[in-house]
């Protein structure tokens, strides 16, 4: 190591013991216990003490007292940093109305343009979180009893989430940091930068944590459970999941209470003991003197200890992708069997790379030698993707990219290879059209009576056409699982009977999407051949239908023939939510499906 970069250690490392002070994650804690006065108290200990504006009406609340607002009062709570919540979030209060009285009433705001809860706009009264002035939403309960409710919003940097009661209520996938608010005070039962928002009703327990609570901590402050705690390591740098790290430098955030740290990291997910790389560090930083290997992934993860040397917290497992020095991370990944014939071919630039030059045919020797029919030409560094084309089905190709760097020179790539898969539905070709509607096809059980399910959206279009996997169609499918039979399905009837089994395919592959708010019941896939066996496979993963990525399920048809099904005599696939072997009542959600192919293994 030379002197350099021995002294780019030790700076960073004191930069680290210096300034790495874990912050309280509870900013503001408004308990409205007063009886009388007009103040509101901080319990949190950050000194964030409101002001009543207006007549102070204290009344009895869920938990001691609580503040009545009624239209015309409200507490401002005044603006010092530790309000000016940036990177995660947690507003949560009890709280007390009937119909609102006007649009966008406030139960706290720091602005207009930051993090705030009130009621939406227009006449449904439901509940509104915001983060900035163009990322808010609504929840989907509505509230207007005149009971005591517990509401929590929270952001973690990634997805902003409503709970009512406890239950996960709404959420949305947004990203970067929470709007700046250092402009403005903290109103509760305001907005000082949209005035007119004056609440009718009354609030009690008002918190804001500067961390998002997760629902087991959400859960913790509706029953008196421990206070929130963040243990573990968090907020890792590099990111989880990024790409073209060069720097072999990993940081992170350390739990609340910890004092210690050993770091893990390896080239395989499944950490053991052999990949601890230090033990009991002092620090939240780690340099990796060896460097990283070029364009490889790596998995890493920060067990805290406290102070006694005993109490540990084993952290999450993050990952990254080290810079290559050749073009690297292809889509679809080297040697995928299950790309579809209609791909988008995408990769990551390599070091010091100004143009790409492309690849591309049905022969890795010509693809390796270079051969001009395979030559595609030539792309500009901010355009690593390549559409080939409509592709023969179960069909291999190879392609490879090589990077052109300034002095002229080429770095040549790797040859990559996919297959493609033989698609059974795309859902592309359904229209608005009467006779050719995806539920039409897709019979679901508010036409057959059979089940729970609904194919399509209520008005047109009635595929889906933002939540897509592929192209630029997807089916959606609502369950509801309350009623008898306790299962929803959607199936749809080949005729005449598709055979499967040609050219050496043996696995069905398709597409899912779920969404948080669902309700958490089995997935499933069922096969019917000509001479009716049936063979249902359900989902590995029990809460797949609550995934907020595509899932890739592969099936292998093994699974289907144990049940007697002949793959050759293929009439009816099925796609199904609930557990349809031993029906219960469960709940309702909806599920996205799409890209649904037989594909060789």
């Amino acid at each position: 190591m030379n002197r350099k970069t021995s002294f780019f250690i030790v700076w960073a490392l004191l930069s680290i013991m210096l300034c790495d002070v874990a912050s309280a994650a509870l900013v503001g804690w408004w308990k409205f216990d007063e009886t009388s006065g007009t103040g509101a108290k901080d319990s949190s200990g950050q000194g964030n003490d409101g002001t009543v504006v207006g007549n102070a009406k204290w009344a009895t609340g869920k938990v001691g007292g609580a503040f009545e607002f009624d239209g015309s009062t409200y507490i401002n709570c005044g603006r010092k940093p530790s309000l000016n919540v940036r990177d995660q979030i947690t507003i949560a209060f009890c709280f007390k109305v009937q119909a609102f009285t006007n649009t966008w009433e406030a139960f706290l705001a720091k602005g207009d343009g930051a993090y705030r809860s009130s009621r939406s706009n227009g006449t449904d009264n439901a509940t509104h979180m915001g983060i900035t002035g163009g990322n808010y939403f609504d929840a989907v309960t509505i509230i207007t009893d005149n009971q005591w409710h517990f509401w929590t919003g929270t952001y973690n940097g990634a997805e902003a989430r409503i709970y009512i009661d406890g239950k996960l209520d709404a959420s949305r996938q947004y990203s970067g940091q929470i709007g700046d608010s250092s402009s403005y005070d903290l109103y509760i039962g305001e907005n000082q930068q949209a005035t007119g928002r004056l609440l009718h009703g009354l609030l009690d327990d008002v918190r804001i944590y500067d961390k998002a609570l997760n629902e087991q901590q959400v859960q913790d402050l509706i029953t008196g459970g421990p206070a929130p705690t963040w243990n573990k390591a968090e907020k890792p740098d590099p990111a989880d999941g990024a790409i073209g790290v060069g720097v072999p430098l990993l940081r992170w955030s350390k739990g609340e209470t910890a004092m210690f740290h050993s770091i893990y990291l390896s080239t395989s997910p499944d950490l053991t003991a052999a990949d601890l790389k230090t033990a009991r560090s002092p620090v939240t930083l780690y340099y990796h003197i060896p460097g990283f290997l070029p364009g490889t992934t790596y998995y890493w993860r920060v067990d805290e200890i406290e102070k006694d040397g005993v109490t540990t917290y084993t952290g999450d497992v993050w990952s990254f992708v080290t810079q290559a020095l050749t073009s690297y991370y292809p889509f679809p990944t080297d040697q995928s069997n299950t790309a579809s014939p209609a791909p988008t071919l995408t990769w990551m630039a390599g070091a010091g790379a100004v143009k790409h030059h492309l690849y591309f045919g049905s022969s890795q020797d010509a693809v390796s030698q270079g051969t001009a029919d395979t030559d595609k030409g030539t792309f500009e560094l901010g355009e690593a993707t390549f559409e080939p084309g409509t592709l023969d089905s179960l069909a291999t190709y190879y392609w490879r990219v090589d990077e052109l760097v300034a002095d002229g020179s080429a770095k040549t790539g790797p040859v990559w290879s996919f297959t493609t898969v033989q698609p059974v539905d795309d859902f592309e070709g359904y229209t608005d059209d009467e006779g050719s509607r995806i539920y039409e096809t897709w019979v679901d059980g508010l036409t057959n009576g059979l089940s729970g399910s609904t194919v399509g959206n209520a008005q047109a279009p009635f595929a889906e056409q933002t939540v897509v996997h592929g192209g630029k169609q997807a089916m959606p499918l609502d369950y509801n699982n309350v009623a008898a039979p306790f299962y929803s399905e959607a199936e749809q009837e080949f005729a005449p009977t598709q055979d499967w089994t040609a050219n050496g395919v043996e696995a069905l592959v398709l597409y899912v999407r779920g969404r948080l708010v669902n309700s958490a019941s089995p997935l499933y896939v069922g096969i019917e051949d000509a001479a009716t066996h049936v063979g249902i496979v359900y989902h590995p993963d029990p809460a797949a239908v609550l995934a907020t990525k595509w899932l890739e399920w592969k099936i292998p048809f093994s699974e289907f023939t144990a049940a007697g099904v002949n793959m050759a005599r293929v009439k009816k696939l099925y796609i199904g939510v609930g557990d349809k072997a031993n029906p219960k009542a469960d709940g309702t959600g909806r599920i996205y499906i799409d890209d649904i192919g037989v594909a060789k293994p």
